[in-house]
Formats: C-alpha cells, structure tokens, sequence
C-alpha cells in the first residue's frame, strides 16, 4: 500500500530521499586566470572551495541586485557554475561582460547531464559532489538511487517552504537584494576580497535594515491560482504590509505554510490577512520563525 501525503513526507523528512535535477544549466570555466576572475564576480570566496563540495553565491549586477543565485564548485583544472536553465543566457552574457585580459574561457555545457540530488541521508558516497539544495546536506549522482524514496515535484516544493528557501521567480527576481532574501547567512562571504556589488552589499550591512524581509507563515488559505497575494493587518484591508510569494498545503499540521515579504514598518507584526488581487481575503496567516 503506497503511503499517505503526511507519511510521505515525514519519511522524506526523517529519512532523506532523492529528486531528478530540471530546469538547470552549467557553465565552465577555464584557463589560469578562471579562481582570480570568478572570484571578483561571486559574493562567496572561490578560493575556499573544496574538492567534490559546492558552494552557494550570487551573481549581481553593481547596484547589488541579483543576476542569479549559483552554485559552484571545482572540476579537476575546471570551475563549474551551476545556474536556473532560465538565467542560462544572461548569467553567460553577464560572466563574459568582465572579462577584459583574463585567461578564462566560458563554456555553456548545454544540455546539463542527468544528475539525481539525494538529500539527507549522511554520509556521500565517494565520487559524488557533495551539495545543499533543500537546507540538508546531500549530494548529486548520475546514478539514480535505488534505497531512497523518490520526493515527487510537490514534495520537494513543500520542503523547500517549509525551510524558508527562496527560490527564483517566486521570492527572487532581478529587484532583489541579497539581505532582503537573507541570503547573506549563506551565500555572500564578507571577508573576501572585492566583487561586482560588493559596495551596495557591505552597505546595506553597516544600516543593519532593508526596506523588506522575507518572512514563512503558516495559518489557513482558500485555493487560488493567483501567483502572488499581498498581506493586510486584521482590520486593515487598505494597508499593504507585504507579499506572499509561495504556499502550499502542510499535511502534517492541515494549515497552509507560505513565505513572502513583509516591508519594513510591519515587520514586529505577526498576524495577517491574505488577499487576491481583487481585495478578497483568502485566509489569515502568522509568522513562524525562520532557523539559521
């Protein structure tokens, strides 16, 4: 008998499982120059990277906004970014912009191979590159795992809300900032030398405050297939105190778990009302703590 949705995902939970990789695209870098290079245009610190284990950092543009979050590593006399399948044209256009004398060499390794991530289930077998891409260690194999329960698309999106990781194109998009997102726990080292955006991004940890901050909820919602709703305080149907970006059913608990942004004077809040575009509240939300 197959397993319920709670069971499910209380195995995936407890016990790890795996998921095929889509939608992702890779770019090498070459040539004696590739460390130094990639180095000025990541936040994190290229120079720390170990073998067979990646690394998250972010792509930006001089004001500090993203271009993409990446994941890096290294590849015998090789540098390998991994970026969305969708970013693949601008994250290649942005990489070749800076390069002026350098002895780097880009190249798009389209169509990415057929890797399967497996997350939360100790140690990494030998060979494997070592990765966190749902907020547990795991690693990535081109051989499909055949002692793990296979996590079905819906239940790698539950696991990635539940643990508060914003994604591109729901809680990332070009107008973000790497704080506002709090990526900056993650993805940016502060004691590496400059980058592309460094200055927007040291200053924004001097003021201590972005104008809004990612936040996970959790309460009730009525279905909608609306990509975005905004957030309203009890009472206050006219005040816009932010947006919510994803949600999804928490069979566990029978609430809905979400994460959006709240703008900066509602932050201390910690209750809210759901609405679509037309004003209709769709349900009531609370703050649930985010771990780091």
């Amino acid at each position: 008998m197959s397993k319920a949705p709670a069971e499910r995902i209380q195995a995936l939970r407890d016990s790890g499982g795996y998921f095929p990789l889509r939608h992702r695209s890779r770019i090498r870098l070459t040539g004696a120059d590739r460390v130094r290079y990639l180095n000025g245009q990541l936040t994190a610190d290229i120079t720390k990277l170990a073998g067979e284990t990646a690394k998250p950092a972010l792509l930006l543009t001089a004001k500090g906004k993203l271009c993409a979050p990446v994941l890096v590593w290294k590849d015998s006399d090789a540098l390998v970014v991994e970026v969305e399948e969708s970013l693949r044209e601008e994250s290649l256009a942005r990489l070749e912009r800076y390069i002026i004398s350098d002895d780097v060499v880009l190249e798009d390794m389209a169509p990415a191979p057929q890797v399967f991530h497996a997350f939360g289930t100790g140690a990494s077998p030998a060979g494997s590159l070592k990765i966190n891409r749902l907020g547990v260690p795991g690693f990535d194999t081109e051989t499909e795992p055949t002692h793990l329960l296979m996590a079905e698309p819906a239940e790698v999106e539950f696991l990635r809300i539940a643990r508060a990781l914003p994604a591109w194109g729901a809680e990332l998009d070009t107008n973000t900032l790497p704080q506002e997102a709090r990526l900056e726990t993650s993805s940016v080292d502060f004691d590496k030398g400059c980058y592309v955006g460094q200055e927007v991004v040291s200053r924004l940890r001097s003021v201590g405050r972005v104008n809004r901050l990612l936040h996970a909820f959790h309460g009730t919602l009525e279905p909608t297939s609306e990509t975005r709703l905004s957030l309203h305080l009890p009472g206050r149907p006219g005040d816009v105190a932010g947006t919510l970006t994803s949600w999804c059913h928490d069979f566990e608990l029978a609430q809905t778990i979400a994460l959006g942004y709240l703008n900066r004077e509602f932050d201390d809040s910690e209750s809210f009302v759901a609405a679509d575009a037309a004003g209709n509240a769709l349900g009531k939300l609370e703050k649930r703590p985010i771990l780091t």
